[in-house]
């Protein structure tokens, strides 16, 4: 895991852009804080910050062909580096280093800006060719990539706090940014990074700066008429998932794996023949359903296993951690306990450094509970942040008059931009719609909490089920295919069935484990209670004092803020986090 930053036409002198580029390269210390590097021209300056790990490459990188010059700056994993080595060797690159950032670079030499469309893996690179520079993101968004322009030219980086480390950027929050934290919060609109004139790179988008920034999208999902039988589709899907661990494992690294006794983490675990597993628990909690199926995957595969347990005042105390980790408000105590998690992982005295995760599967065969609920599926809002008026009661009215609006907007946006076929039917229509929905919306709060926690914690996190060449595949399989049997992911059960035990195969789908520990709730109810106390406190410019009173005085209410995992403790959670992001991040309100 690494940090990449950078700055472009600052418009000033070598030394200003030297402490710029020093205080980018401190608050870009939570992607690894062992070794830094910088590269300072009259025109840009590139910064690269990582951890001491198994991938020893020195950046930025620079290179020269000819009479022009490459430097770059490059976060992630290219699963198909040895492919790409070859045929660049042929072409007459050399390689002194066998590293992912060299393919990238010279890949660039070699094809120019469509060398995104060769990589298969995780990425956000930036590379300076002498005439302007080129940056861009994976497929799927799972490595971050923020950028800001204007009068101090492009600066971007890894992490938002990094971007705000130039003196000209100001942490600025205004109408939409509001709207986006309270109406569908803790997701975010692509693109969107809350604060003013701060961007995300989208997922799969490139773009090319000179004096102005032009944003090109070199991927999406495209509708096609699916071949093949069901007998076809689900050896493909069996030989996709094999060869995307395969590839994923061959990157080395000292490997565990997170494994809770559900068919996602059980699949993956037991393609990998990865042999250390993890799973987590809670103080005060029951053990959960997981431990029995964790164990029977145990006992099946022969693993070496360990259960951490989380106590709630970690939980609590580590909630304002998480968010300074994302950068954002996030997802509350799920946030900061994967944050524990895999920090435990990563404390072990095993050295682990990369965990392998089974996130994605839900998104690509239809396990959430919305592609069963039809009620649900064609509701005209997000499935996951339903209850539109109660988020609504908590924004204040003098800021935004009509929020619904707004996120009714996003959501028609969203489901108009789902690549879909003529003759589609009306559930094969909405069911390509929600697949685009879900990896454009709903994958990208739970990837950036994957990869901001385990940035924090020095640990690298494979996701086999997102290599995106079984993504584009499984849009275009019938649902009638995924929900074999009337059973989520019921394709998915039917491909590992020679990899996985009957239990396991027949295991309902079970969410990320959180803490039912009335402990819990408790010490966030004070937390918050202490904040109502405060007439200063920060989160009064955006919500109402009574709304925050009636939340807790309507304990019993079973209303969801986002999703499954955020009920009535994670929303007081959630608003802890963002008046804590307030406070660390000096936010301006601004109309």
């Amino acid at each position: 895991m690494s940090g990449i930053g950078g700055i472009v036409n600052y418009g000033e002198n070598a030394q200003t852009a030297t402490q710029i580029s020093d205080h980018m390269l401190e608050a870009l210390k939570n992607r690894g804080s062992d070794i830094y590097g910088t590269y300072i021209s009259e025109k840009m300056c590139l910064i690269h910050t990582r951890n001491k790990n198994f991938d020893n490459t020195t950046q930025p990188i620079r290179t020269v062909m000819g009479r022009k010059a490459y430097v770059l700056v490059f976060d992630g994993e290219i699963y198909n580096k040895e492919e790409l080595r070859h045929e660049l060797s042929n072409y007459g690159y050399k390689f002194p280093e066998n590293n992912d950032a060299t393919v990238v670079l010279h890949g660039y030499m070699a094809w120019g800006q469509s060398c995104v469309e060769k990589f298969n893996g995780v990425f956000a690179f930036a590379i300076w060719d002498d005439s302007g520079l080129f940056i861009a993101r994976d497929r799927l968004g799972i490595r971050p990539l923020y950028y800001a322009t204007g009068s101090h030219g492009l600066v971007f980086a890894s992490n938002i706090k990094a971007i705000l480390a130039h003196p000209k950027i100001e942490p600025t929050v205004g109408r939409e940014g509001i709207a986006e934290l309270i109406m569908l919060g803790p997701g975010r609109s692509p693109g969107c990074a809350i604060f003013k004139n701060i961007k995300e790179l989208a997922p799969g988008e490139c773009a090319y700066y000179t004096t102005e920034l032009k944003i090109n999208t070199y991927w999406r999902l495209k509708a096609k008429i699916h071949p093949d039988s069901f007998e076809k589709t689900t050896e493909t899907v069996r030989d996709l998932l094999n060869d995307a661990t395969t590839r994923q494992l061959a990157k080395g690294g000292n490997i565990a794996s997170l494994l809770s006794g559900g068919l996602d983490s059980s699949a993956i675990t037991a393609l990998s023949k990865v042999k250390n597993t993890f799973s987590v628990d809670y103080v005060g909690d029951n053990p959960s359903e997981d431990t029995d199926f964790a164990e029977h995957m145990v006992d099946f595969l022969g693993l070496s296993h360990r259960n951490i347990i989380l106590g709630s005042d970690e939980l609590a105390d580590g909630l304002t951690t998480a968010m300074e980790a994302r950068g954002l408000p996030g997802m509350a105590d799920v946030d900061s306990a994967l944050l524990l998690f895999l920090g435990k992982i990563s404390e072990n005295t095993e050295n682990f450094q990369v965990v392998f995760s089974g996130e994605g599967a839900d998104e690509i065969f239809g396990g959430y509970p919305w592609y069963q609920d039809e009620k649900r599926l064609f509701a005209n809002t997000f499935p996951w942040a339903q209850n539109v008026e109660y988020r609504a009661s908590f924004i204040n009215p003098d800021i935004i008059k009509n929020p619904e609006q707004y996120i009714k907007t996003c959501f028609d946006n969203a489901i108009r931009a789902a690549n879909t076929l003529y003759d589609d039917d009306n559930t094969e229509k909405r069911i390509r719609q929600m697949y685009n929905l879900n990896l454009g919306w709903f994958l990208q709060t739970l990837a950036s909490r994957i990869d901001s926690m385990s940035s924090a914690t020095k640990l690298s996190v494979r996701m086999p089920f997102l290599d995106y060449r079984l993504v584009e595949y499984m849009y275009n399989v019938p649902w009638k295919f995924k929900n074999i049997g009337n059973q989520e992911k019921g394709l998915l059960r039917q491909a590992l069935k020679e990899f996985l035990p009957e239990k396991i195969l027949t295991r309902k789908k079970s969410p990320f484990p959180k803490t039912y520990n009335p402990g819990y709730t408790r010490r966030v109810e004070d937390m918050l209670k202490t904040i109502l106390d405060d007439n200063n406190t920060p989160l009064f410019e955006i919500v109402p004092k009574q709304a925050l009173t009636n939340l807790l005085e309507n304990y019993n209410s079973r209303t969801n803020w986002y999703g499954q995992l955020m009920t009535y403790p994670q929303t007081i959670a959630y608003f802890l986090q963002i008046n804590a992001w307030m406070k660390s991040f000096n936010v301006k309100i601004s109309n």
